[in-house]
């Protein structure tokens, strides 16, 4: 097990004092090999050129810039008028309207990240000149962006099925339930908060405006049914997926919305810069992985846990534990590659459905994204609303709780994963 302790102090060493993730495994990387006596860098250049040589994540950057699309065409706006058209009357509606908002974007850019940045640019400044307090509005922004990776299309989704060779129409049926199950937590805390703050409610709006929306907004919200309905029936694969959402989004930009042809450069080097920075990761990342296995790391994690206990269920207890704290130090991306290839043998042995096992994973990895230290969505809200992180991890408190509350009811009632699933 000194291959794994080297790995883990190597990787959270490099990650606390502030190296690039993508970097910070490489180095990880370099210092393993050359503990295991395997000093030899062209293994290791190899290793990470094959790791990202694959079909499947080539899904990655067309999801990529199609959110990066249909963000600068304005249809995040217009998507936050729809939920606010639905939902906006109920008692602190504007809470209800970053939810849903983020609900309805999430089967577009399948990112928590991105879902942080287009929609709290608009939603928290919205929230706080209607009387909202910022480190609410900032926390409720935080804790529905993590709707994003769950809710089909997920990239993690991609990811993961990709690493584990696992059907990824099945993954995105098996997150559909517990994506709907957080929004629907969240909007609990929501309606307590708005309650007992006493927070406004928006303006009513007649049919002929809701119908005005709902003949503009039709158009994005159709696109994750194509994606979604495409991969489940077989008409194309979750790479060409992200190539028709590419196409169905310059369709309705140009047509429908107003992008033009100046707003491409600024579109193409967005995405090019996002799609940088997880392939670096997904390449280091696989190579450190390499480097695991051979040192046979998760048979003997696989051997430690079954000596601990023969139950299904303290194991995956002891899974939500070790998950939540690698989602503190390690970013949801990376932490997909390091950990799949070590913990699905371990889960197999106590007979948890690859599909389950995943989108556990998925979700207590999202939930990391808020938590600090490292929780990158944290920080993207911080950005967008000049709040401390302080005020608003405080906030966010009542959110983790019915986070938490979700992710257990996920974990032990496998029927909220595999029910859609089991129906293709």
């Amino acid at each position: 097990m000194a291959e794994l302790i080297i790995f883990l102090s190597s990787l959270i060493g490099f990650t606390v004092i502030g190296v690039p993730v993508g970097f910070a495994i490489g180095l990880t990387s370099l210092i393993l090999m050359f503990f295991m006596g395997m000093a030899n860098p062209m293994v290791l250049a190899r290793r990470m050129v094959t790791g990202i040589d694959s079909y499947t994540l080539l899904a990655i950057p067309f999801f990529m810039l199609a959110g990066e699309i249909m963000n600068k065409a304005g249809i995040v706006r217009d998507i936050l008028k729809f939920a606010n058209a639905i939902v906006g009357r109920l008692k602190g509606g504007l809470a209800y309207v970053n939810i849903v908002g983020s609900m309805l974007f999430a089967g577009i850019s399948g990112s928590a990240v991105a879902d942080t940045s287009a929609l709290g640019s608009l939603i928290i400044p919205m929230m706080e000149e209607d009387g909202y307090d910022k480190p609410f509005a900032s926390a409720i922004t935080s804790s529905s962006a993590i709707i994003g990776p769950i809710i089909p299309p997920s990239i993690p989704m991609i990811i993961f099925g990709s690493i584990a060779q696992v059907s990824i129409a099945r993954l995105f049926l098996g997150g559909a339930i517990p994506g709907v199950l957080v929004g629907l937590s969240l909007m609990g805390v929501a309606y307590f908060t708005s309650t007992k703050r006493d927070y406004p409610v928006s303006d009513k709006i007649n049919l002929k405006e809701f119908l005005g929306v709902c003949k503009k907004t039709i158009w994005a919200l159709v696109l994750p049914m194509i994606i979604l309905f495409g991969i489940v029936g077989g008409i194309f694969t979750a790479t060409e997926a992200g190539a028709v959402a590419v196409v169905y989004g310059v369709v309705i930009s140009f047509v429908v919305y107003d992008l033009t042809l100046e707003d491409v450069p600024e579109i193409l080097r967005g995405a090019a810069l996002n799609t940088g920075i997880v392939m670096l990761i997904c390449a280091t990342a696989m190579a450190l992985t390499w480097y695991l296995a051979t040192a046979q790391v998760p048979q003997n994690l696989t051997q430690f846990l079954t000596s601990l206990t023969e139950s299904r269920l303290v194991f995956l207890f002891i899974l939500n534990v070790l998950l939540f704290l690698v989602g503190m130090v390690i970013d949801l991306t990376p932490a997909l590659f390091l950990l799949v290839p070590i913990l699905l043998p371990v889960s197999a042995t106590y007979g948890v459905d690859p599909i389950h096992f995943g989108v556990i994973m998925v979700a207590n990895l999202c939930v990391g994204l808020t938590t600090p230290p490292v929780g990158t969505v944290l920080y993207v809200t911080t950005s967008i609303s000049k709040i401390s992180l302080e005020k608003l991890v405080k906030e966010l408190l009542p959110m983790y709780i019915v986070l938490f509350i979700v992710l257990l009811l996920i974990t032990y009632v496998p029927e909220i994963v595999l029910w859609l699933p089991s129906l293709i």
